[in-house]
């Protein structure tokens, strides 16, 4: 009789805990990040999960996974919409193929500073955004700036439209060659480790790259001149997938979300800090710095309109609305 009492109340134990178990389960998710841990990118994903834990009292508990331990760049959109990972950086233009729209934030002349984009986003274009990704089965959770991308060359100092004429400059990607071909120079797509060599050849006359990635290739040995146009951004997304992310309970999301606010405010500071640095650098190593005034920089804006307008058109009502957002902003 005491045998088969005990046997019951067992059963009776494993039968609520499955049944109320998740009722009891903390949150615990693992974020795949490309980057390496001393990146400040990586540092800020660490404020996050610190934060995480700190905001849910313990309930939630994040493991961070660098230097694409998990999951390369070029494999984590998939590996997100697969449930194959809860969480990961991620390249907002990782995107593009599937959401067009997403690369809005490679057009030309449509942010200016690092209050741009947060402006931008806060405006209404993050939960744009989030609402095109969900059809695609992730959740944004919070935004990570990565700075400007600039223009570097050895035969003039860039303050015109009229000043490109004639430079064959080196460029990360297509988006950025349509920009460069409004302006009239001759692009050509090249990988940063290919970059140095190039300019240092006389391959290319210039090229198009942030200041502390200029710093980390020493572009600055082998450049003349560079103009500070914060012409075009590069942004990231922390993204969960979206069955995950529904099963978390509402609680640890209020957390997971409050601790990603306090680490996309902190990772754009870091940038900031970086880009001072590197700027630094790049002005005691005797590069020419312009940095264009209104006028000039309204006429960069006019010639590169045919770019933007072409990203409209490509990308239907959500690219325009997002276009025109962000031109109202600046």
């Amino acid at each position: 009789m005491f045998k088969k009492t005990c046997t019951a109340a067992a059963a009776l134990v494993l039968t609520l805990g499955l049944l109320s178990g998740s009722a009891f389960a903390k949150t615990e998710l693992k974020l795949s990040n490309q980057l390496p841990p001393s990146h400040h990118i990586s540092k800020g994903l660490q404020v996050f999960a610190e934060k995480a834990t700190e905001y849910s009292k313990g309930e939630v508990t994040v493991k961070i996974f660098d230097s694409a331990q998990l999951f390369k760049d070029t494999e984590i959109v998939e590996a997100l919409q697969d449930g194959l990972v809860e969480t990961g950086l991620v390249s907002v233009n990782k995107w593009s193929g599937m959401i067009p729209a997403a690369d809005i934030f490679e057009m030309p002349f449509i942010f200016k500073d690092f209050e741009s984009p947060k402006k931008f986003l806060a405006a209404g274009a993050d939960k744009m955004l989030d609402e095109a990704f969900q059809t695609k089965g992730v959740k944004d959770l919070f935004w990570v700036d990565y700075g400007y991308i600039q223009f570097f060359n050895n035969k003039r100092p860039l303050k015109s439209p009229e000043d490109f004429q004639g430079l064959t400059m080196r460029t990360f990607g297509s988006g950025d060659a349509e920009t460069l071909k409004a302006l009239g120079a001759a692009p050509t797509v090249m990988s940063s480790s290919e970059m140095y060599m190039a300019l240092q050849r006389g391959t290319v006359d210039g090229a198009t790259t942030g200041m502390p990635a200029a710093v980390s290739r020493k572009v600055h040995e082998v450049q003349k001149y560079m103009t500070k146009a914060n012409y075009t951004t590069a942004q990231f997304v922390v993204q969960g997938n979206l069955d995950w992310w529904k099963s978390v309970p509402d609680a640890d999301k209020d957390a997971i979300l409050k601790a990603g606010s306090d680490a996309e405010e902190w990772i754009r500071g870091a940038i900031a800090q970086s880009e001072a640095d590197a700027e630094k650098v790049i002005r005691e190593a005797g590069v020419e710095i312009h940095e264009p005034n209104k006028e000039e920089r309204a006429a960069f804006v006019k010639a590169t309109e045919p770019v933007r307008t072409a990203f409209a058109e490509k990308t239907g009502d959500l690219g325009k609305k997002l276009i025109e957002m962000a031109m109202e902003l600046e």
